[in-house]
């Protein structure tokens, strides 16, 4: 990540709106959930299970959860303009049919020097596949951030730890990004034409002056339709929803530890769904939260927005 020429972050709210409750919706139990992605055209919330290797298919209106195994890690997946999903696999961007399952490759990585798999992604508003490369050691600046443009990757930040959430204001002039040991949500200035960041600078922190535990940072995040970033709270158990000057205006709670990310969805995208985990979870911590690993639901009062999809040209 490069330098951040901001020091200063906008005091948080400390008492922010009083939160809504999340309902569990999807007792998966998955290691690690994550990617959640709303496909507006077949009315379902795509997750993946990235250890597994499992990308899933939930139907909140019947609650039915269907599986498509991928066979090796899975960090995200992406819609395609022409209906097709795009996974995200260690060593390869995979198109998907999502009726049959079947992939074919669409691009390679380059060979990296450790050993890599994807952790979150996204599509900017432009159509490019934005996708965390993460170093399975967790070693210090070790990972980066790649982009998908239709003929091949550019790597457009090195020196990450470990890489999460993304998103783009409305007006598609600022991108918002995690690198999870730095407990901040960082913003860049964004050129919608190139795709160019500039400007890296601390958004929002997410620590203990907000009253979390020393051991939460962030994770996933998502931008709602008044420009308000929320962010999911690994180890924190709950998201956060911070207003575009970086102040903090509410707090949903989720009974499990391993907040991992969270997209809008449902008929009118006013469903906010939250993935969790049970990843290193003690023996312990397993038994105090048996759904840890589900899929929740919150309604906050708010709406999302349409999620981008990769285009073949872009």
């Amino acid at each position: 990540m490069p330098t951040d020429q901001h020091s200063e972050i906008p005091a948080p709210n400390r008492t922010p709106a009083p939160g809504v409750p999340a309902e569990l919706v999807l007792d998966a139990r998955a290691e690690l959930a994550e990617g959640p992605l709303w496909d507006d055209e077949r009315h379902v919330l795509w997750w993946v299970d990235i250890i597994a290797g499992r990308v899933h298919r939930f139907d909140p209106a019947t609650g039915s959860d269907s599986v498509i195994e991928i066979g090796r890690p899975v960090g995200c997946v992406a819609l395609r303009d022409d209906g097709a999903l795009v996974v995200a696999a260690p060593e390869a961007l995979l198109t998907l049919n999502p009726e049959t399952g079947a992939t074919d490759a669409l691009a390679r990585f380059e060979p990296e020097p450790v050993a890599l798999r994807c952790n979150d992604g996204k599509c900017d508003p432009q159509g490019r596949f934005w996708i965390d490369r993460l170093a399975l050691d967790r070693a210090p600046g070790a990972s980066s951030l790649v982009r998908f443009a239709g003929s091949g990757f550019e790597t457009v930040l090195r020196g990450l730890t470990i890489p999460n959430g993304l998103g783009w204001s409305a007006d598609g002039k600022r991108m918002y990004f995690v690198d999870s040991p730095r407990r901040v949500v960082s913003v860049f200035d964004f050129d919608e034409t190139t795709g160019a960041l500039a400007d890296g600078r601390p958004f929002a922190r997410v620590d203990e002056s907000l009253g979390l535990p020393a051991s939460a940072v962030p994770d996933g995040l998502t931008v709602d339709e008044d420009d308000c970033v929320w962010v999911a709270v690994w180890g924190g158990g709950c998201v956060l929803r911070f207003a575009p000057d970086g102040s903090l205006l509410a707090r949903i709670d989720v009974p499990v530890a391993r907040a991992s990310s969270c997209a809008f969805g449902g008929a009118d995208l006013a469903d906010l769904f939250i993935t969790t985990a049970w990843e290193d979870a003690t023996p312990d911590e397993l038994a105090a939260e048996p759904a840890a690993g589900g899929i929740y639901r919150a309604r906050p009062g708010v709406r999302g927005r349409s999620a981008d999809r990769l285009r073949k040209g872009a």
